[in-house]
């Protein structure tokens, strides 16, 4: 005959299964609760996509741990790895997360989108222009590498897009720089160098126009003559109509532009002596 709890007793019992609930609850995700590296790496990708990235972490960092180099999980753990530290905003984590995919997986299908992985990581580390390009030049020679090393994969479009943003960016800075020597020093041949620099390096840039400008004001000032009808006609051929370039040079200088097949010097070829070493501009 099976015993019937009393009152006293089923509140003992109830109290006890809602203590063990409680336990296994504060416990929460845990790595090692998973017998096998399979069940464990959907586990994690199941807390990857309810966006609860330090379960997440916890999950791929063992997995990376703890899988053979030959393991086939190894490559996705790294790269799911990756992005939760990007969406933590940790993105110096992230970028050598997704270099671990493209350094010991370049044949793996991820390794196209883990290479614009590592260039995101770093352009997301380049907070603007007027701060230290360092992370800015590292994320475009990376998003340069893999318009070579994968120019067929998709990521390329995304890639061609950063590019230009970023080289908007180096451009804005050097312009900045030049106008610190105009107005600062004021050094007129050290902000002749980097506007040359920008228009030669960057001439699809909003700041190469700007930076035509400010070299026709320069060479007009200082009376450089020659150096400001150049640079009227370079004006002209790149930015037909332009009412500050009509302003700046006259309806007459298109005349003359129509004369020069080819850019000036300056233009053509990168300037072959070295620029001053930038004051630093927050």
């Amino acid at each position: 005959m099976s015993h019937i709890p009393n009152r006293v007793e089923f509140r003992l019992l109830v109290l006890l299964a809602v203590a063990t609930a409680l336990a296994g609850c504060g416990r929460g995700f845990q790595p090692r609760d998973f017998a096998t590296p399979e069940a464990l790496f959907q586990a994690t990708l199941l807390e990857f996509q309810q966006k609860k990235w330090d379960n997440a972490q916890l999950g791929f960092e063992r997995l990376t741990g703890d899988l053979s180099s030959r393991d086939p999980l190894l490559a996705p753990a790294y790269f799911y790895l990756a992005l939760t530290h990007e969406q933590k905003r940790e993105y110096l984590l992230a970028a050598q997360a997704y270099e671990r995919v493209t350094d010991g997986f370049p044949d793996d299908t991820l390794a196209p989108t883990a290479m614009l992985g590592t260039g995101r990581a770093y352009q997301s580390l380049w907070r603007r222009p007027s701060l230290d390009a360092e992370h800015g030049q590292k994320a475009a020679s990376i998003l340069r590498a893999l318009l070579s090393s994968y120019p067929d994969a998709k990521e390329t479009a995304d890639a061609k897009r950063r590019i230009a943003q970023l080289e908007e960016w180096f451009a804005q800075k050097e312009y900045l720089t030049a106008v610190h020597y105009i107005k600062v020093r004021p050094v007129v041949d050290g902000a002749i160098i980097y506007l040359k620099d920008i228009v030669t390096t960057y001439p699809s840039t909003k700041a190469a126009r700007l930076s035509w400008l400010r070299l026709h004001e320069l060479y007009t000032k200082i009376r450089w003559k020659e150096d400001a009808a150049e640079t009227c006609s370079a004006m002209f051929k790149a930015y037909p109509g332009d009412a500050e370039v009509k302003s700046a040079c006259g309806t007459a200088a298109a005349d003359t532009a129509t004369a020069a097949k080819v850019p000036p010097a300056a233009v053509s070829s990168p300037v072959a002596y070295a620029r001053p070493a930038p004051s630093p501009t927050r």
